[in-house]
């Protein structure tokens, strides 16, 4: 063992923490919690320690370790997790789908409720209904919810003190357009207790009040009231219907976990029972697993799942085996949700043919999976082979240039690994020293920029890079790679380029298609792909995935500029004030709707300057339009699109 190792094993201190095990370059090879660190990471390096080949081999790699101390053993755990998740390290078992699922959010804190889908949960006061494996079906879940419920969608705040004009969703009759201030508070929460009972799951409470109302409405010959009340009636017994009711219980609230093992891969399937009903199930799959029991790949779902902040917790966690640390994450999970969590082990009864039904999901699932995955590394080696390329392309990274005239020139970069679009590693680029329509210089621009990051921060290498361009473009990331030192043999460049028909050029040949080519720097004559090979299909979803990326990011920049030159319009403001008062407001609607205290309450804009800002946002009848605002609505604030609002809030950064 190495001096250092020694060293670092005798100060280790008896304290409950995180460790990372780091071979010789730095990488973290496993991240691991204990209640005492002295004594577990001392464990691995006994000579009678009893390891399973895959941590035996991570540690005959140890050269280092790093320590995180907690408070608590709590703490720890969602420590690791989160360190899991951000090293991805080789040793531990690796969930592939690492993901969050959407809820519904009724802002029951508010005079005039809201419904919508989240991700996090940011309020504590209010109410929270899920979780959805399916993002598709919970929209399905809201459409019904709004177009028979008729809660409103805006964002701006009603408390009585002001009206506004109601959008198109009252013209469409999905609202009640509480805005309007003509709309009785008692009148509104009548819609959000029938949205309550709704998500309760007490569907026979809710079908009953609706058959009622809509009894009385025909009585007194509002026929058309009548008929929403039917309409909504049908709507919530289909809903109720494609529930199915799985629990006796209408109050079980319960997240059901199985796992099925096949070969290294283990797949946990996911129940979600509210109310008795199965929301919706959800499979992860996990690799690695090789030497790892059913009782830490269970510990380690449970843990990703419920140690994030947005995680929506349920009474009960039903398990078909005892989980690892499953009393520190009892006793977590009670403290986060705020009432007693049980994990329970399912012996028999109900239960235990949930998991039964969980585990046989989980292993139709799993084979699925596994098939799909032969179906991927099939393409993969057909790229390989037809490409001649030295390794099969598990990740590609492939760049695309986008201007227009040479302005507003971007790159994009898109990641596929596997044959799958990784879409949380794609980047954007700014092109920052070329002028003009340059593409070349611009292709270099970018590829330096991106691979001297990755050598400097030790970043893995493609196996493959791919330029949509031809031989020049090619020859021109060539010569990048060279002078960062990137020798050839470490990763393939190749060029996806369009040719022209043969007719088209004017050859005697009668071939009127035009065709893709592929170039690369070790080959003087280019390369035709079959017109339906997996190898043409693979490059053109890749090439047209780094286009599309790159388009979206440049029409992004233009109408950043678009929204700043409309500010500029207005006499008197200059660039540095349209971003002084953008960064103030925070879009166009709020700056043309701002009456003249809240323009005077803006820094450094003089007072003569804000009376003649309010004059032009504000004529008076018969004079004169002020400059077109595109953005100026008759909306507050609050009421734009979170997107938008990230938009005009970029404004005022950048210049």
């Amino acid at each position: 063992m190495e001096s250092h190792l020694t060293e670092l094993l005798e100060q280790l201190p008896e304290s409950p923490g995180v460790y990372l095990h780091k071979d010789g370059q730095g990488r973290v090879l496993y991240v691991g919690k204990a209640l005492n660190l002295r004594s577990r990471v001392r464990s691995y390096f006994q000579p009678s320690a009893d390891h399973t080949p895959r941590i035996a081999a991570m540690v005959r790699q140890v050269q280092d370790i790093e320590l995180f101390r907690t408070s608590t053993e709590s703490e720890a755990l969602i420590l690791e997790a989160n360190l899991i998740k951000k090293h991805q390290p080789r040793y531990n078992v690796n969930l592939k789908d690492d993901k969050s699922y959407p809820f519904f959010k009724l802002t029951v804190n508010e005079m005039y409720p809201r419904l919508f889908l989240v991700r996090e949960k940011l309020e504590k006061d209010a109410e929270y209904y899920g979780p959805y494996a399916s993002v598709k079906k919970a929209r399905e879940t809201l459409a019904i919810v709004r177009r028979h419920f008729k809660l409103r969608t805006s964002k701006m705040k009603l408390d009585g003190t002001r009206t506004y004009r109601p959008c198109i969703n009252f013209q469409l009759r999905k609202c009640l357009a509480p805005c309007r201030g003509v709309v009785e508070v008692e009148q509104y929460w009548q819609q959000v207790h029938k949205v309550r009972l709704f998500f309760q799951g007490r569907g026979k409470e809710l079908m009953a009040r609706l058959d009622a109302e809509m009894n009385e409405h025909a009585a007194a010959q509002r026929y058309e009231e009548a008929a929403a009340a039917r309409d909504a009636l049908a709507a919530v017994r289909r809903t109720f219907e494609q529930q199915l009711a799985v629990v006796p219980d209408p109050d079980a609230d319960q997240d059901v976990f199985a796992v099925y093992r096949e070969s290294h891969y283990a797949g946990v399937e996911v129940l979600f029972i509210r109310h008795g009903r199965l929301l919706g199930s959800d499979f992860l799959l996990l690799e690695r697993t090789e030497g790892s029991d059913d009782a830490e790949v269970l510990g380690g779902v449970l843990r990703r799942l419920y140690t994030r902040p947005s995680a929506l917790l349920p009474r009960e966690v039903i398990v078909a085996c005892p989980v690892e640390d499953q009393e520190v994450l009892e006793a977590f999970l009670t403290r986060e949700k705020g009432a007693r969590v049980h994990i329970v082990v399912a012996q028999r009864g109900a239960k235990r043919r949930l998991i039964e039904m969980a585990s046989e999901n989980a292993k139709l699932a799993l084979h699925e999976k596994m098939a799909r995955r032969l179906d991927d590394e099939a393409v993969l080696e057909e790229v390989q082979r037809t490409l001649h390329l030295r390794r099969p392309p598990r990740r590609v990274e492939a760049f695309d240039i986008s201007n227009i005239q040479g302005a507003h020139t971007v790159a994009s970069m898109v990641v596929f690994e596997d044959n799958r679009a990784s879409k949380g590693e794609y980047r954007k680029f700014r092109i920052r020293s070329v002028a003009g329509p340059d593409d070349f210089l611009a292709m270099a621009e970018v590829l330096g920029r991106r691979y001297r990051r990755a050598l400097a921060e030790g970043q893995p290498l493609p196996e493959l890079i791919l330029i949509d361009g031809g031989k020049g473009q090619v020859n021109m990331a060539e010569a990048v790679l060279q002078e960062l030192g990137i020798a050839p043999t470490r990763l393939d460049l190749i060029g996806l380029a369009k040719g022209r028909s043969e007719r088209r050029r004017g050859l005697p040949r009668a071939g009127n298609q035009d065709f893709e080519y592929v170039v690369k720097p070790s080959l003087k004559n280019e390369l035709r792909l079959k017109k339906n090979s997996a190898t043409l299909h693979f490059l053109q979803r890749v090439r047209d995935e780094s286009h599309r990326f790159a388009i979206t990011f440049h029409r992004s920049l233009r109408r950043r500029e678009t929204l700043r030159s409309q500010v500029e319009e207005i006499p008197g403001v200059g660039r540095k004030r349209a971003q002084l008062l953008l960064r103030h407001f925070g879009s166009l609607r709020a700056l043309q709707q701002a009456d003249p205290e809240a323009l005077l309450a803006v820094p450094g804009l003089p007072a003569k300057l804000a009376g003649e800002l309010h004059r032009v946002l504000h004529p008076a009848p018969g004079a004169g339009a002020g400059p077109r605002l595109s953005a100026g609505e008759a909306s507050p604030p609050s009421a734009l699109d979170p997107a938008e609002r990230g938009t005009v809030a970029a404004l005022g950064r950048e210049h």
